[in-house]
C-alpha cells in the first residue's frame, strides 16, 4: 500500500444540482446519517459552501433516525437524494445503497460520515487529483490500523474516503457481512488486490466530530461478531484475482 497511509443554527443547504450532462468529473458524496440533524445541516451546508465550482450530487442515506431527524430529512429532500432506512443497517448497507441511489454519470463517489465538516475550497479536486495521478483509486485523510494475523496492517480510514467509480465496481461495494468494524480495512485490502494503490492524503480538507452515535452494548456485539467474521472475509478478499 502506497504511504502515507457547533451548533444548529437552523438554516436550511440549498444543495440544487443537475449531473446530468455527461462531464467526466461528475461526483456523488454519500453521506451515512442517524439521529444528528445537527450536525448532518453542518456537515451538508459545508458541502455546499467549499464545493460551489464542483460537479456533485448529495445522496443522504438515513439509517432509522427518529422524527426530529425525520423532520430535517422532509424539509432537504427537494434539493438531495434522501434513502430511508425503517432501522439502522449501519456503514457498509447504507454506503452500498448510497452507490446504488448515484446518478449513471458518476464518476467519483465519496462517503462521509454526517459529522464531517468540509474546510477546504479544493478538497474535491485534491482528491481527484490524487486519485488520478497516483492511480490510487482509493484516497482517504486519515489512515488506521487492523491487527490481524498477529500483524498490524494499515488502511484508509472511511470517515472522508473518495473512490473512483471504476475501483468500486472492481471492489464489489463495502462488505455486509462487516458492518461497521473491519470494512474500511477490507474495502482497503479489496481496492489493491484489483491493482490500485489506496492512499491517505496529508492535506486538511476536512474536520470530524467522531460523535459515537451507537448503544455501548450493540457496539460491542457487533465489535466481537466482526472479530470472529474478520479473517475469513480477509481471506475471500485476497484470494480474488485483479480483473
Amino acid at each position: 500500500m502506497s504511504q502515507p497511509l457547533s451548533n444548529f443554527d437552523g438554516q436550511k443547504p440549498q444543495l440544487v444540482v443537475d449531473i446530468k450532462n455527461q462531464l467526466n468529473d461528475a461526483v456523488t458524496i454519500v453521506v451515512v446519517h442517524k439521529d444528528k440533524p445537527e450536525f448532518l445541516n453542518i456537515c451538508l451546508q459545508s458541502i455546499t459552501v467549499m464545493s460551489s465550482n464542483n460537479n456533485y450530487e448529495v445522496v443522504v442515506v438515513d439509517n432509522g433516525s427518529g422524527p426530529e431527524s425525520q423532520k430535517f430529512l422532509d424539509e432537504i429532500e427537494n434539493h438531495v437524494k434522501v434513502v430511508r432506512n425503517p432501522k439502522n443497517m449501519y456503514w457498509s448497507a447504507a454506503a452500498n445503497q448510497g452507490l446504488k441511489a448515484a446518478d449513471i454519470n458518476t464518476k467519483y463517489v465519496i462517503f462521509m460520515h454526517c459529522d464531517v465538516v468540509i474546510l477546504n475550497p479544493s478538497w474535491m479536486d485534491l482528491l481527484i487529483n490524487v486519485c488520478e495521478s497516483n492511480n490510487s483509486g482509493m484516497i482517504g485523510i486519515e489512515s488506521g490500523t487492523c491487527r490481524l494475523f498477529n500483524q498490524n496492517v494499515p488502511f484508509v480510514q472511511e470517515w472522508l474516503v473518495l473512490f473512483s467509480k471504476d475501483a468500486l465496481e472492481r471492489a464489489g461495494g463495502w462488505p455486509e457481512e462487516l458492518p461497521m468494524i473491519g470494512h474500511s480495512f477490507i474495502m482497503t485490502l479489496k481496492t489493491q488486490v484489483r491493482g490500485f494503490k489506496p492512499q491517505v492524503m496529508a492535506n486538511n480538507i476536512a474536520h470530524h466530530y467522531k460523535i459515537f452515535s451507537i448503544d455501548i452494548n450493540e457496539y460491542e456485539r457487533i465489535e466481537e461478531e466482526s472479530k470472529k467474521l474478520l479473517p475469513m472475509v480477509y481471506q475471500k478478499a485476497q484470494s480474488r484475482s485483479v480483473i
